[in-house]
């Protein structure tokens, strides 16, 4: 079926076949009126209300690490990680309980609510211009003043009481529902934010809490190490005694110890700023965090689901308030370019009048007013016209916010899964590094003990099992906070 155009596009039209029936019949007479019909033509197509056009913006039909994929594995899934509780992320009772204290206490959170509670307040003052208010009054005046006889002033009195709607805007064009519509989007836009707020809020203490349990582990084999090269020290230390070994051992043994006792103070000192920082965000003193789990006791999902891209459209909340802030934005054009429309308001009163207080609810004393008026803008200075510029400015500023938040978004989701796929493999890597240094490690022991190698052979084994075994935790983290952040790009939550 064929759409029908506007009536605002369709008035003109119809005009035109009016015209050439009635115009060489009665043309005199019909002259006055046909000079406003344009204009009425006009001012009905003003009021048409603008439709919002989302702006065109290319989304992948599948993400590049997915589409690059080959069988089966190229299929992309449906599911994604977003659409998932975030208590089924990572399997921590302890962070769990800690996100859940967050979701209660945490400043960053409680100010998004109240921000939205402060654009609904808005949104409640910009709807009531639309309603008509209701006024109770009463006045009572007594006043000696000229009379009738102007050679002598009289004692009169004045009284009114009864109920007045003040100066009421009727919104024949839409302009107040306009604005109203704008304030309304706000209302869904600090909603969406408090949205990201959230979600942000559960990937901020999930990176928190696994940096400090890197940092344990970290601290741990550091511990453990220097408990080794303790006794590696009192070794040397007995060798040196026999002269089997030199003083240079020594002093190397006792750098190696004083480079772990060093390490170990670092991290004793990381650790306790990421539990400030996590009290902070749990809306707590700077204090310590009780903690029992194990870094290597969260083991990471086998593979991640991005799900569609267009679905992040809708998923992610700074795209949604992006998008009704842009909206609001459109709203608000419309609004300033109706300005320019005539306005029409009502001023009514209904209730009791006399000139004698006593006689004021006496039989015959009810009284009302009635007052409609009607102004139209006709000079300005510009006014008007600027703040259609302004307005339209505006929504141009919102439509290259829009299309950066989602370009943005698509990154962070690209770089989460590229993240994920590359430090698994490293984390593999690093672990047969680890493997092959503490054989490696085991082997100079014996050479030296056997007297076939020096004690350099022993130091470098050690310090290469050391730094893997850190950096086999640090991946292990990294793999863990990538899970996090694709939750975090994919809106999850």
């Amino acid at each position: 079926m064929r759409r029908m155009p506007p009536l605002g596009h369709r008035l003109p039209v119809h005009l035109a076949a009016l015209l050439g029936a009635l115009v060489p019949a009665r043309l005199p007479a019909l002259l006055p009126a046909l000079a406003l019909l344009p204009a009425l033509a006009l001012l009905l197509a003003a009021c048409q209300p603008v439709a919002f056009v989302r702006p065109d913006m290319p989304v992948p039909e599948r993400w590049p690490r997915q589409a690059a994929q080959e069988g089966a594995e190229a299929e992309q899934g449906t599911t994604s990680l977003g659409a998932l509780p975030w208590k089924e992320i990572l399997p921590a009772p302890e962070l769990h309980a800690l996100i859940e204290e967050a979701l209660v206490a945490n400043a960053d959170l409680r100010i998004a609510i109240e921000r939205i509670e402060l654009a609904r307040a808005q949104y409640g003052i910009e709807r009531a211009a639309l309603f008509p208010g209701v006024n109770a009054s009463a006045a009572a005046t007594r006043e000696r003043m000229p009379g009738f006889d102007p050679r002598e002033n009289r004692v009169g009195e004045n009284a009114v009481v009864g109920l007045s709607m003040p100066a009421w805007e009727i919104d024949l064009w839409g302009q107040l529902a306009a604005r109203s519509e704008a304030a309304r989007r706000e209302v869904l836009a600090s909603a969406a934010l408090a949205d990201g707020v959230r979600t942000s809020l559960v990937a901020q203490l999930s990176s928190l809490y696994l940096e400090l349990l890197d940092l344990d582990a970290q601290h741990e084999i550091t511990r453990r190490t220097l408990d080794g090269r303790r006794k590696a020290l009192r070794l040397t230390r007995a060798r040196f005694d026999e002269g089997v070994s030199s003083i240079l051992d020594v002093r190397q043994a006792e750098s190696l110890l004083a480079g772990s006792e060093q390490a170990l103070a670092d991290q004793a000192r990381r650790i306790a700023q990421t539990e400030n920082a996590l009290a902070t965000v749990l809306g707590r003193n700077p204090g310590r965090i009780a903690r029992s789990a194990r870094l290597d006791e969260l083991p990471p999902p086998a593979r991640l689901d991005a799900g569609l891209p267009s679905a992040l459209l809708q998923r992610r909340p700074d795209i949604r308030a992006a998008e009704e802030s842009l909206r609001a934005a459109g709203a608000s054009v419309d609004a300033a370019r109706k300005a320019f429309l005539p306005r029409i308001t009502l001023t009514t009163l209904v209730g009791f009048a006399s000139t004698e207080l006593g006689q004021l609810f006496d039989s015959g004393r009810y009284a009302w007013s009635l007052q409609p008026s009607i102004g139209l803008p006709l000079f300005d200075g510009g006014r008007l016209q600027a703040g259609v510029e302004v307005a339209e400015a505006q929504q141009r500023i919102l439509v290259e916010q829009y299309k950066a938040t989602i370009r943005q978004a698509f990154r962070e989701v690209s770089d989460a899964l590229v993240a994920f796929e590359r430090l698994t493999e490293q984390r593999e890597a690093t672990r047969r590094v680890v493997q092959a240094n503490r054989e490696r490690l085991r082997v100079s022991n014996a050479r030296y003990l056997a007297g076939i190698s020096s004690y350099f052979e022993v130091i470098d084994a050690e310090r290469q099992l050391f730094d893997s075994e850190l950096g086999l935790a640090q991946v292990t983290r990294g793999v863990q906070q990538a899970v996090v952040q694709l939750y975090r790009a994919l809106g999850g939550g």
